[in-house]
């Protein structure tokens, strides 16, 4: 087979395995009440807010506020006139997902190698694909994975969202889509990590200690940016980009090349831990 024919069938593999596992099941059902939950509770919210300003304040008057308070939240104008006319309901989702999304990497690829490389799994397919088919095939599988699970959330603030009227039919999909494709290239980021420590280690609870505590270290990092942006320490602040949600207004922003930069950043951080992941993993005794 040709490594791309060989990739493909890792992916679809690792899709299908997750998600039929008794951890997938678990998942999608904790998805499905989690989303409702939050969907119910924006929208009520959104319903309260809006009641309340409406005997205040014209929609022109509300429009304003919003494009204000974002402008001042991403500190771009820009930016601020472009989440105006996004639905409410949706922004908290958003932010719920990119901030959770690394914790559903953790507990859906701790194991994606190490529970093979336990069970010795591990050597059938090293025998039939390349090593480093295997790999990449891997972080696709998770990647697509946690994908599909974040747009089952999502679809479901959509569905609560049109039916409560809280946006038309148009809006929701444009700005759902544009939300959920966000969260893509970092949740990408955050899966080759995750593969890549799984690679690492025979026992998967140490894997996914080990991720939680390299996902930790990350964030640790990112908050010793947030310090330096604070207290205008130029080299501190630049540990933010080493931190995969950081680009997250990268994505959102409209302009073209801003959003171009956010994806070449992390899908070259992506693409440096596959690649030195699948490196040592071809070294390693299995």
């Amino acid at each position: 087979m040709t490594p791309v024919a060989e990739i493909n069938l890792i992916a679809s593999r690792e899709l299908r395995k997750n998600i039929r596992s008794v951890k997938g099941i678990v998942l999608a059902i904790l998805t499905l009440l989690g989303g409702s939950l939050v969907a119910f509770v924006m929208a009520l919210l959104e319903e309260i807010d809006r009641s309340d300003l409406a005997k205040k304040m014209s929609p022109e008057d509300i429009h304003e506020v919003k494009v204000q308070t974002f402008t001042k939240m991403f500190h771009d104008a820009d930016m601020g006139r472009s989440f105006a006319d996004a639905p409410f309901v949706l922004l908290p989702v958003l932010a719920v997902t990119i901030w959770l999304t690394p914790m559903l990497v953790a507990l859906m690829g701790f194991d994606s190698i190490s529970g093979d490389l336990q069970h010795k799994s591990v050597r059938y397919w090293s025998l039939r694909t390349r090593r480093v088919s295997y790999f990449v095939g891997k972080w696709l599988g998770l990647w697509a994975t946690v994908s599909t699970v974040t747009l089952l959330l999502d679809v479901i603030v959509w569905i609560a969202c049109i039916a409560r009227g809280q946006a038309t039919f148009g809006a929701t999909l444009s700005w759902g889509l544009r939300f959920w494709l966000t969260t893509l290239p970092m949740s990408a980021v955050w899966c080759g990590i995750a593969v890549l420590v799984s690679s690492s280690f025979r026992t998967p609870l140490i894997a996914l200690l080990v991720i939680f505590v390299s996902f930790a270290f990350l964030w640790a990092l990112y908050g010793a940016g947030l310090i330096g942006y604070v207290k205008e320490i130029t080299w501190l602040e630049k540990l933010v980009f080493v931190y995969p949600n950081n680009y997250d207004s990268f994505f959102l922003h409209p302009q073209a090349h801003r959003v171009l930069t956010g994806i070449g950043v992390c899908f070259g951080m992506a693409a440096a831990y596959v690649g030195i992941g699948s490196w040592l993993f071809a070294k390693r005794d299995v």
